[in-house]
């Protein structure tokens, strides 16, 4: 039998061991912590750190589920790990949705060279714990109010330095009757509580679960990261801050109507919309929904809000599924409502984004990004060998990584072609929209006005059948290749199998020939057992009643 040996170059590893001498337990729940060992050692095969860390857990929350685990160490005294500089936290990031591994550290290169935005720093390196080899992960910063970190006012820090340590044993949490509020009674505020704010934009159903955060008036919800805990004071502050930019954004002119302020005198549009551009052209799923961060440092240093850090671009760059990020969608962030949809409105904001578009993305995407992929790949290839028989799974669109590898340029290159046909040229641009069986959006199209239409995405239900897409509100059915002229929504029309089973086939003045017989009567199957579980229902609760 041929063994065969693969061995990594030019990245370093870490050597990391738990307390335990297993991963079960941090696995198993990542609020649990352990205590760790780790030793770094460079590609040379010298070492370049050893020492304690205080913990080692996992982090996450779409991607917790996966086998291949993200994790967050805490060490014992801070240190600079691979020349960054120095502090306490560090994450290692998985990438294990991301076919290419490479597209977090691509997101943030781009963002440190190019834009005003504070970028995360990070190295990729070989991961062993407990003398297992875990694959390949991308040591780098967590997102934190630090020097070394985002350098603003340090209000946690204050506060803890007002506050005796046992008074922090003893808080009491605290939610705002309107439930917008929440933060923790028991602390003694500083005499400033201007800044410095980290917060994190978060989806409704996140906050839910949150304890230190606020929800604005307009509905938007975020977490805060820093301080934390957070006073009532100082969550009120801040959510109250929030809720006069967001005003001001909700205004034909700018202006917040009660404070005379506009919306310059509140956000850095400038952090704004180089982060824009970079997450619209490299095209992040999760912008502006999630791991949005903002912060604000102390008035008398600046009373702007920032934007930023950046974080979390391993879906970017459509290749974990084409049929999710299209390329041609230059309201792809806009769909996640205000930050884009509001302030794009602004003649001065969108011509703050179009120059940075046409300054900054244009010339990288035309001259330096193959020549970024390249580096990256051969930096990281072998190790991304060894990570894909350790793990023998790609998540993403193509089956072979050097494809999903090739197909980085392409997309980016893409995508900004159409940009700058839809940003800069003097095309027009109409959406056809196609809404699904609940009417909720399941495909949108960006087409050239006076273009024609030909593309028609396939849609089925399980307890109906498709009868075609009609202009919603008329019955007007769809008609390929007729050129479109304006915005148009389709709306999706069936026919329940209920009806199918009461009237028969011959009755239905619809074609059903694209259906086998056994298809449409695994779907009466299905409606026939949903039936029986609601008269069972409907017994027990009569026999409940008597």
């Amino acid at each position: 039998m041929e063994v065969s040996f693969l061995q990594s170059e030019n990245l370093s590893a870490m050597f990391l061991d738990t307390a335990s001498g297993s991963l079960e337990n941090i696995h198993a729940d990542k609020t649990v912590k352990e205590a760790a060992s780790l030793r770094l050692v460079d590609s040379a095969g010298n070492s370049s750190y050893g020492g304690a860390a205080e913990y080692i857990k996992t982090r996450g929350n779409s991607t917790w589920n996966l086998d291949k685990k993200a994790y967050q160490i805490k060490l014992s005294k801070e240190a600079g790990l691979l020349n960054m500089p120095a502090a306490k936290h560090w994450i290692l990031l998985a990438n294990a949705i991301d076919d290419t591994l490479m597209k977090n550290e691509l997101v943030f290169g781009y963002a440190e060279r190019y834009t005003c935005v504070p970028s995360i720093r990070g190295e990729f390196i070989d991961l062993y714990i407990n003398g297992d080899y875990l694959g390949n992960y991308y040591l780098c910063e967590k997102v934190e109010v630090g020097k070394n970190r985002l350098d603003i006012a340090d209000l946690e820090t204050a506060t803890e330095a007002l506050n005796r340590s046992d008074s922090y044993d003893n808080l009491t949490p605290y939610v705002s009757e309107d439930g917008r509020i929440k933060a923790f009674q028991g602390l003694t505020d500083p005499e400033d509580i201007t800044g410095g704010y980290l917060v994190e934009h978060l989806p409704a159903d996140e906050f839910e679960e949150e304890d230190n955060g606020f929800r604005t008036l307009t509905g938007e919800c975020y977490s805060i990261v820093s301080p934390s805990p957070a006073t009532v004071g100082q969550a009120e502050y801040i959510c109250g801050l929030f809720d006069e930019m967001e005003s001001a954004m909700a205004q034909p002119d700018g202006i917040n109507p009660v404070t005379g302020k506009h919306i310059s005198e509140y956000l850095d549009l400038d952090s704004w919309a180089d982060k824009y551009v970079t997450e619209e052209v490299f095209h992040d799923p999760d912008a502006v929904a999630a791991s949005m961060y903002l912060y604000k440092d102390r008035d008398s240093a600046d009373p702007l809000i920032h934007c930023g850090p950046m974080w979390d671009y391993d879906r970017a760059m459509g290749s974990y599924g084409s049929e999710m990020y299209g390329i041609d969608s230059a309201r792809q962030v806009g769909n996640y409502g205000i930050y884009v949809r509001q302030l794009m409105a602004f003649d001065e904001v969108s011509s703050l984004v179009y120059d940075k578009f046409q300054s900054n993305m244009v010339p990288y995407v035309e001259n330096r990004v193959k020549a970024d992929i390249y580096e990256l790949n051969q930096k990281i290839e072998a190790s991304a060998d060894m990570d894909l028989v350790r793990w023998n799974q790609i998540h993403g669109y193509y089956a072979d990584r050097n494809a999903s590898v090739n197909y980085l340029a392409y997309f980016l290159e893409e995508k900004t072609e159409y940009l700058q046909d839809v940003w800069l040229g003097e095309n027009d641009y109409c959406t056809v929209t196609f809404l699904d069986y609940f009417g909720n959006v399941y495909k949108s199209y960006q087409v050239k006005r006076g273009e024609c239409f030909t593309e028609v995405p396939a849609i089925s239900t399980y307890v109906a059948v498709f009868a075609g897409w009609y202009v919603q509100g008329e019955n007007i059915p769809y008609i390929s290749g007729l050129p479109v002229l304006e915005d148009v929504t389709y709306e999706s029309r069936w026919i329940g199998i209920d009806i199918i089973l009461q009237n028969g086939l011959n009755d239905l003045d619809m074609d059903l020939s694209q259906f086998d017989p056994e298809t449409l009567e695994n779907m009466a199957d299905v409606l026939r057992q949903m039936q029986k579980n609601q008269e069972e229902e409907q017994d027990e609760e009569r026999d409940g009643e008597q």
